[in-house]
């Protein structure tokens, strides 16, 4: 259930987690874990057992009478004191995502089973704090930003070159149709400045991005026009930064 994943397949599990609020909304609290020695697993790795977990719990047939056998054999796989709680605390998170999608499931019981569960660890109310502060501080679309800025560093700092940046321009692309598009245009906000920054290689990219918001060029415009258009700054000012309140709505 617990995953560890090699360098590049970390690379591969962030940029799909992109398109997932909760992963945006974890990532740093869960870094900073990973940083204070207080695990060994990166946000991506704990992103996907806790992705696992919740698989796993929801298809018991009874989960009310299988929730707790399943926490067991989590804490007994988990190598670090703290793996756990944080699997099952963005697992819970994932579930409150996803409790309006998904009928017929008491997704409130088990979240509060798991989190009185946790009440005892002494990082998990830190945690869920900021967790919490994130979206109060309307985390959605500037971390986004950052995330992607993130990956383009890191291309860089790893010596890639533009065929790896059109890679990671083309996920975007064909993650799109699982992307709200306020996030696509948060995104485009980004690939936009660093097309130009490196006079306009990616183009193509950048326009396919921009086909999927539905806006287009008109036949008066060349590439390099439409790209450094003023269109950028008015879907600037049209971009939501709010939060969705997912971890804020397990307390109502």
């Amino acid at each position: 259930m617990i995953v560890r994943l090699n360098k590049e397949q970390q690379k591969l599990a962030r940029r799909q987690a992109l398109k997932d609020i909760v992963y945006i909304l974890c990532q740093d609290a869960l870094k900073q874990m990973q940083i204070d020695g207080n695990t060994e697993l990166s946000p991506i790795e704990v992103f996907v057992s806790a992705r696992n977990f919740c698989e796993t719990v929801l298809a018991l047939p009874d989960i009310e009478e299988g929730l707790a056998y399943e926490i067991e054999d989590l804490e007994e796989e988990a190598e670090g004191g703290n793996d756990a709680m944080l699997i099952m605390s963005v697992a819970a998170t994932q579930m409150q995502a996803m409790s309006n999608r998904r009928v017929g499931i008491d997704f409130r019981s088990i979240i509060y089973r798991i989190f009185e569960h946790l009440d005892d660890n002494k990082l998990f109310p830190s945690l869920i704090m900021q967790m919490t502060d994130k979206e109060d501080a309307r985390w959605l679309e500037g971390k986004k930003t950052d995330l992607l800025n993130y990956e383009l560093k890191e291309i860089e700092l790893e010596g890639g070159g533009s065929e790896e940046v059109k890679r990671l321009f083309e996920d975007f692309i064909n993650y799109g149709d699982k992307i709200d598009v306020d996030s696509i245009k948060g995104n485009l906000i980004i690939l936009n400045r660093y097309n130009i920054e490196h006079n306009h290689v990616y183009d193509n990219e950048i326009l396919s991005l921009y086909d999927k918001l539905g806006i287009k060029s008109t036949p008066s415009m060349n590439i390099k026009e439409y790209v450094a258009m003023k269109q950028v700054d008015t879907e600037i000012q049209k971009v939501e930064a709010g939060g969705t309140g997912v971890v804020k709505e397990i307390y109502k």
